[in-house]
């Protein structure tokens, strides 16, 4: 066993330690590298299952294709996926306008 193996089995081990002992969780997913590996270990974690829900706060700040991306993969993998947008900060003009 290499040591990404080693890193890996020890990932996976905690994920379900932490699901065992403290039950409910949720893992936020930005749609980036990290959290999109973190997705991957849970799916390896639980044999294809993820017993608990990922969370993306939509900032408005990415792409619509990033968002696309995102809609596409939680509909592949069948995960249960919580969206969170602030609607004030995006009432108030805390976004971007990726049309202009």
């Amino acid at each position: 066993m290499d040591h990404l193996d080693e890193l890996e089995a020890e990932s996976i081990y905690i994920l379900r330690e932490a699901y065992k002992n403290l039950g409910k969780l949720g893992l936020l997913w930005s749609i980036g590298k990290d959290s999109t590996v973190l997705l991957w270990l849970v799916k390896k974690a639980f044999y294809g299952h993820t017993p608990f829900p990922f969370i993306h706060v939509d900032t408005s700040f990415e792409m619509p294709e990033v968002i696309e991306y995102r809609d596409k993969t939680a509909k592949e993998l069948n995960l249960d996926l919580i969206v969170y947008t602030n609607e004030q900060a995006v009432k108030d003009g805390m976004n971007l306008n990726w049309a202009v």
